[in-house]
């Protein structure tokens, strides 16, 4: 095989290999929303239902030197380095009967950062006592069909009523349990 050969059948496999990643290979996808789906540990989980009617909305540019931007108690924190341009970022508190919010880079379709951003939900709007007791963490979700896709984890602050996660993307996300 001749070099030029070697050099191209390299570039096709790590090609081949961001694209088993971006699609998350083998990785299970979710159900509908509102049903419960396993997890590997046994358990289930389910997207949180507090219903509002309202959609609230903000967005900022954020520079290279980074930012925030608070929409009430739901926040993203955007570290130095993390933008190679100034972006104008939009964060909206969807009318929904989910705890979920969308994250946009305006003008584009999907946006990846150069090194991972700090995400607070605020779910203080859920007046169900039960939500307490239960272990929440966010979801990575479609924001039109509400399908989860993928588990981002995330801390959760009872006393505050809000949840934290790290993400390297923009898209809508969603407090499950």
């Amino acid at each position: 095989m001749s070099s030029r050969s070697k050099s191209r059948f390299k570039s096709l496999v790590v090609t081949a290999a961001v694209v088993c990643m971006g699609l998350s290979c083998g990785e299970q996808r979710a159900t509908a929303p509102g049903t419960a789906t396993s997890r590997n540990d046994g358990s289930s989980h389910s997207l949180v239902e507090c219903p509002t009617n309202e959609t609230t909305t903000t967005s900022a540019v954020v520079g290279l030197l980074g930012g925030v931007i608070n929409l009430g108690g739901t926040s993203i924190t955007i570290p130095s380095g993390a933008l190679t341009v100034p972006t104008l970022l939009k964060v909206t508190i969807p009318a929904s009967q989910y705890m979920e919010i969308d994250v946009t880079a305006v003008g584009f379709t999907s946006f990846v950062f150069q090194q991972p951003v700090s995400v607070t939900i605020d779910y203080s709007r859920c007046a169900r006592s039960d939500i307490d007791q239960q272990t929440l963490h966010v979801w990575h979700i479609d924001p039109n069909t509400k399908q989860r896709l993928e588990d981002m984890g995330g801390t959760d602050d009872k006393a505050s009523r809000r949840i934290t996660f790290s993400t390297g993307h923009l898209s809508g996300y969603a407090v499950a349990n």
